[in-house]
């Protein structure tokens, strides 16, 4: 028996980072990579499925199927985080490809902000006659005969502040008074004068990145940005994936992740705005937050189940959020503060989408609009201030990195934009200038596009045979060569490819965004010229190149003059909503104004979605603009 066997606290080393755990014999690499807060992709969630988190490993495990691995791979000791099971001490490389790296996410916004900010927390200055033995009144009704208009209520927090900030002060005093949850409370307590200081937070919690805006409310001004992964990535890319993690493991876990997301990027754009400004804000300074998530995150943050959200009917616990405290929510920010949650309409139409309509204004407007928000799932509204109909599709994991060979996030080494030269050659750029990775989701559009374009792929988008060494059959079929390994990151062990089975994902991914604007436009018996504008929410919209996004048949072929980009259009509505009585009354008339459509039950969608299995679509008429595609090949 050698030395490790028979016993636990086995030691787990991860390079480059020079991090280490130690852990019991039969944990998994990838749950000891969690352990140590190594970012390992993990696609799948950790089942052996997507074949994403490869790691080289010096030491003894079990590993469970090969499947996902070349030959070579096998001789080099490389193997799958998530099935190699921890025999004894072990050293593991993580490799460039499948790790997570600096991500390239998007935080501007495009949204009308108010001329005059109406939050729910403002602060009044006071100044009182000091006690005496002739006017011993208790500190608070002596506050509270200062505000001869009001008499609110006070939480314990600002009971609290009361008597050090009344002497310290001088018993002059600024109140912070908050009425988002019904009556006006006094929150907090401060000495001296501090009007002109209160902030609060904007939150976007999406499935793959969170944002924090840090927020003056007296005008409306960002004072500072933070973003990061979302740490729920680690049980799976997309939600049905951590749905699963929650069912079998409980939630506990996956609101904890969510809630260290959102806490470290309060912490950093704290930490950031007092470098810059000299400034020492702290979280007590923080008195409100809003917050837009997906149904599913949102859930998963406020720590309820989301079980029946991923079964028919598809139904969420709630669609309205009531105000909370920051307390109850493990937030990074003064306790007593209110959080607002925006609602959802349904079990894949969330909040974020309520906010993108609150940041277009699509609601306000009399002409009818199509708004598109493409990330890890997708969801389309159509609609104008009368009336709006809603839906989602499966349309992520090809654009996250997923269900593609070549595939990776928008992050430090992906290849974002791509041309295919006359010799079948492709020139690209790539996020951090450095060694490629993989192709992103913005390259995929450019990608396949130029394929296209260049006859190396169909109609159908099956790879053709050409007199080129950039095609060839692989252990798959036909692929193409997109860069060789030796021109690739260190450590990479084959060429960067993509495949017919990774075009067919990509092609549906497609379909499914055509298809949902489609049968919305059909079922309102609108056409594409009732349009006044088609709204392009998130991050992956905010990079792609339209021209050749539109030749795949991915969105409407209309003059692009009426396309209309909003970025993160979760961030911007949480920003309106922060610092807007208006726009937080909006959000509820907007969700009662909403109808939703469940595609997966509708034979329509099936027709529209069959029909956009084709490039750009079965019907030609659709998309003039993609008849002249050697007239935008060459445009930059």
């Amino acid at each position: 028996m050698t030395a490790d066997e028979g016993r636990n606290n086995l030691r787990v080393v991860f390079r480059p980072d020079g991090k280490q755990v130690t852990v019991d014999r039969g944990t998994t690499v990838l749950e000891a990579g969690r352990l140590a807060c190594i970012p390992i992709d993990a696609v799948c969630g950790g089942s052996g499925k997507c074949g994403r988190c490869k790691v080289k490993i010096d030491g003894k495990t079990i590993t469970e199927g090969s499947e996902h691995l070349t030959e070579e791979e096998v001789r080099e000791g490389i193997a799958l985080a998530c099935t190699s099971r921890i025999e004894g001490d072990l050293i593991v490389h993580v490799l460039p490809r499948y790790r997570l790296g600096k991500h390239q996410i998007v935080t501007k916004s495009v949204q009308k902000m108010p001329e005059r900010t109406t939050p729910w927390v403002t602060k009044r200055f006071l100044e009182m006659n000091p006690a005496t033995l002739s006017d011993n009144l208790a500190d608070r009704e002596r506050m509270m005969r200062a505000m001869d208009d009001a008499r609110p209520e006070i939480s314990l927090e600002g009971l609290r502040d009361l008597p050090s900030a009344l002497r310290d002060g001088r018993w002059k005093v600024t109140a912070t008074r908050s009425d988002l949850a019904g009556p006006v409370e006094i929150i907090r307590v401060e000495p001296g004068d501090t009007r002109g200081s209160a902030v609060g937070i904007a939150v976007d919690i999406g499935t793959t990145t969170v944002v924090v805006d840090l927020i003056d409310l007296d005008t409306g001004e960002v004072l500072g940005t933070a973003s990061d992964f979302n740490r729920q990535m680690t049980h799976g890319d997309d939600v049905i994936a951590r749905m699963m993690f929650g069912e079998e493991n409980g939630l506990d876990e996956l609101t904890s992740l969510a809630r260290e997301t959102v806490n470290s990027c309060i912490s950093r754009v704290m930490e950031e705005r007092n470098e810059m400004d000299g400034e020492r804000l702290s979280r007590q300074d923080i008195v409100a937050a809003s917050i837009a998530g997906n149904t599913v995150m949102t859930q998963f943050f406020l720590g309820l189940s989301t079980d029946n959200v991923r079964l028919e009917p598809y139904v969420p616990v709630t669609h309205h959020i009531p105000p909370m405290k920051a307390k109850d929510l493990g937030l990074m920010m003064n306790g007593a503060g209110s959080v607002f949650t925006f609602p959802s309409r349904a079990g894949y139409v969330g909040g974020d989408v309520i906010a993108d309509v609150l940041a277009s204004e699509m609601h306000r407007s009399k002409r009818t609009h199509l708004l598109i928000d493409v990330g890890t799932n997708g969801e389309v509204v159509l609609g104008c201030r009368d009336w709006m109909v809603s839906c989602s599709c499966s349309a992520g994991p090809a654009f996250e990195g997923g269900e593609v060979t070549c595939g990776v996030r928008a992050m430090d080494g992906a290849i974002d934009r791509l041309r295919i030269d006359d010799d079948l050659a492709a020139k690209y750029h790539v996020i951090g200038d450095r060694a490629p990775i993989g192709v992103c989701g913005s390259g995929l559009v450019d990608l396949m596009a130029e394929m296209y374009a260049r006859g190396v792929i169909d109609r159908k988008a099956r790879i053709q045979e050409r007199d080129s060494d950039r095609v060839r059959t692989g252990e798959e079929g036909l692929e193409y060569v997109i860069e060789r390994k030796e021109r690739l990151h260190e450590g990479a062990t084959s060429d960067l490819v993509i495949t017919d089975a990774d075009l067919q994902n990509i092609l549906r991914t497609k379909a499914a965004i055509y298809g949902a604007c489609s049968v919305l436009l059909r079922k309102t018996g609108k056409d594409l010229g009732s349009l006044s504008s088609i709204v392009i929410a998130g991050g992956f919209g905010f990079h792609l190149d339209m021209t050749r996004a539109v030749t795949l048949g991915m969105f409407p072929d209309v003059p692009r003059k009426k396309y209309r980009f909003i970025g993160n259009g979760a961030l911007g509505g949480a920003k309106l909503a922060l610092v807007s009585k208006d726009a937080r009354r909006e959000t509820s008339k907007i969700l009662n104004k909403m109808t939703y459509l469940e595609l997966s039950v509708d034979n329509e969608f099936y027709e529209e979605f069959s029909a956009s299995l084709f490039i750009p679509h079965t019907d030609l008429g659709r998309f003039p603009s993609a008849n002249h595609a050697n007239d935008w090949r060459d445009v930059a």
